[in-house]
């Protein structure tokens, strides 16, 4: 492992002079990072912040925090991530490339906080790599893509490309044939997905990422499918309400088509408008279950509740648009899976519901490099710990 002096010096050099430096106005090379932290977390902290046990196992793992460059849009970004190692470790073979579930609150992202990934660093001696997304984290000044999946796993690939650049630099060696293993749950489960099917879609990312398996649980991979079940059910009450302002806001940050035409008042309901809910998503200050509660105890708990007329009201010019935007990110469709890829789901799950995966199913289910475990009971969060304990323990 290169000199922890080393580390220093650059983490110094960085606090002096970082705050100087400015994006160029043209499209930097990919693998362009800045640290801005480096910290230790201890083995018993991180592995009883994530399972709430006392387990007398792993190591030490070292966390840089950096910056890097991606794009929305054809702007150029500037985002965050971090790498982990573990401490007084030569050489890693394999690399865990974790996507984050759901988040509205800026510090709940991996170079802000614990996350289950990690584990596999402290107790395996592996590499992670976790991507921020955009808007949280270093970030947090950006529009938050929400559920745009398909932006959110480029911007990931090039999270672990700059990652690559900073472990070269930094870090313990990594193998020349090194192993990534492509994980995520919820959100993070669908970014998941559209890794792999962009690794599979694009020989240079494929040449770039070695990956040998992805693990996706309860992702939203078909979300017109899951918003066509919303809207069968207008006076159903949902278990997560802020999905359906997560998507909305996913469309309008990112697809100038539909903002040209379209802003907020024309989706929501005039009481969501009015009550402030909104503007609370967007200070990034409040975490994903208490803007739930919001919701649900202001009575804005079903689509009929959430939606404006226009939105709800099947065949009008708004509801086509919104419905072609949400086709865009359908991962379900245009690839071939080639890579191993095992997905995790319950029958009960309510939030992301199981038509996610049916539809994946029905286009890809005879694909023998596809293994789909079912729960038949358990709501999203229980499916969870399934998950992270299945991949991770």
């Amino acid at each position: 492992m290169k000199s922890y002096l080393k580390i220093t010096f650059a983490l110094l050099t960085i606090l002096f002079f970082g705050s100087c430096q400015k994006d160029t106005d043209e499209a930097p090379e990919a693998e362009w990072y800045q640290i801005v932290k480096i910290d230790t977390l201890a083995s018993s902290n991180l592995i009883k912040s994530i399972t709430g046990m006392d387990i007398g196992l792993g190591v030490d793992v070292v966390r840089a925090s950096f910056l890097y460059h991606s794009k929305a849009n054809d702007a150029i970004l500037t985002l965050s991530g971090c790498v982990c190692w573990p401490i007084r470790t030569a050489t890693c073979s394999d690399i865990w490339f974790e996507n984050h579930y759901t988040t509205s609150k800026w510090d709940q992202c991996p170079s802000q906080a614990p996350m289950p990934g990690m584990i596999k660093c402290s107790m395996y001696r592996t590499i992670y790599v976790g991507p921020d997304y955009q808007g949280l984290g270093l970030s947090r000044n950006l529009p938050q893509p929400y559920f745009n999946t398909v932006l959110l796993a480029d911007q990931s690939i090039d999270c672990f490309k700059a990652a690559l650049s900073l472990l070269k630099d930094w870090g313990p060696e990594v193998s020349e044939n090194y192993s990534t293993y492509n994980i995520g749950y919820s959100l993070g489960g669908a970014v998941s997905l559209g890794i792999a099917r962009r690794v599979e879609l694009d020989p240079e990312i494929r040449e770039i990422m070695h990956l040998k398996h992805s693990y996706c649980g309860a992702g939203p991979y078909d979300q017109g499918a899951m918003m066509d079940l919303f809207l069968s059910q207008p006076d159903e009450v949902l278990d997560l309400a802020l999905s359906i302002p997560f998507a909305i806001k996913s469309m309008l940050f990112t697809s100038p088509s539909l903002s040209a035409k379209y802003n907020e008042s024309d989706f929501f309901s005039q009481g969501l408008l009015e009550s402030g809910i909104l503007e609370k998503m967007d200070t990034r200050n409040y975490e994903t279950d208490n803007l739930n509660s919001m919701m649900y105890n202001s009575g804005y708990n079903t689509p009929n509740t959430i939606m404006s007329a226009g939105l709800l009201q099947d065949g009008t010019p708004l509801a086509i648009a919104f419905r072609q935007e949400l086709d865009k990110l359908n991962l379900t469709v245009g690839w071939t899976p080639t890579i191993p890829i095992s997905l995790y789901h319950s029958k009960e799950d309510k939030i992301v519901p199981i038509v996610c995966l049916d539809s994946l199913k029905a286009k890809m289910g005879d694909n023998t490099n596809i293994t789909i475990q079912v729960f038949e009971t358990g709501n999203h969060q229980d499916t969870g710990i399934e998950f992270y304990k299945a991949v991770l323990l």
